[in-house]
C-alpha cells in the first residue's frame, strides 16, 4: 500500500467515479469439489476501471500500489480496440477507498459499503 498525496487522491478518485466500476455482493456460489456440492454465499468485493489506453492503467497501479492489469481482446469485431483493465480486490479495495472516500460523488454509496464492512470486521478482529 501506498499513501496517496491530496492531489493523487482526487485525480484517482475522478477515474474510479468516471470511469470505474465498484461491486459489492453476496453471490450463491457452488462447490462441486464437495459431497453433496454444497452453495455457500460469497461475498465479492471488486473495483475496476476499463481503458484502451494503457498509460493510465500504469499511472493507477504506480500511484496505489494495488491491484493488477489485464486485458480484455474482441476478436470478433475489428473496429473496437484492446481494452486495458485495473482491477482491485478485497482488502487492497478497502485500502484505497479509506483514502478516496471524501472526494467520490457517484460511487460514494457503494464505497461506503464496502469500507463500513472493513472497519466492522477489523473492529471484530481487534476486540478478540
Amino acid at each position: 500500500m501506498r499513501t496517496m498525496s491530496p492531489t493523487e487522491r482526487a485525480y484517482v478518485a475522478g477515474i474510479i467515479d468516471g470511469e470505474g466500476w465498484l461491486e459489492f455482493k453476496r453471490k450463491p456460489m457452488r462447490r462441486n469439489t464437495r459431497p453433496g456440492k454444497p452453495v455457500h454465499n460469497v461475498l465479492i468485493i471488486r473495483m475496476e476501471v476499463p481503458q484502451v489506453d494503457g498509460r493510465l492503467i500504469d499511472y493507477l497501479m504506480e500511484t496505489t500500489a494495488e491491484g493488477n492489469r489485464d486485458m480484455k481482446h474482441f476478436p470478433n469485431n475489428d473496429k473496437w480496440q484492446d481494452q486495458h483493465r485495473w482491477r482491485v480486490c478485497h482488502h487492497g479495495c478497502y485500502r484505497i477507498l479509506k483514502q478516496i472516500y471524501k472526494h467520490l460523488i457517484v460511487k460514494r454509496e457503494k464505497a461506503k459499503l464496502i469500507i463500513d464492512h472493513y472497519d466492522k470486521k477489523f473492529k471484530k478482529t481487534i476486540s478478540r
